[in-house]
């Protein structure tokens, strides 16, 4: 089983007007945490700041 597949079984607990696959959120929260972010706003800067994972992620 990939990460991908994985974290797809996630349940999304969201409301209907999702932008974004919550695996694809997930994956960039772990990947930016591996990488040493500690805070969701560190989540976004790593994402501002590595926009070439994006794609990759949903």
């Amino acid at each position: 089983m990939t990460l991908r597949e994985a974290l797809s079984q996630i349940p999304d607990p969201r409301a209907r007007n999702r932008q974004y696959p919550l695996w694809g959120l997930l994956a960039l929260i772990l990947v930016a945490f591996l990488s040493r972010v500690d805070s969701l706003r560190g989540v976004e800067r790593f994402a501002r700041a590595n926009p070439h994972l994006l794609p990759h992620l949903g």
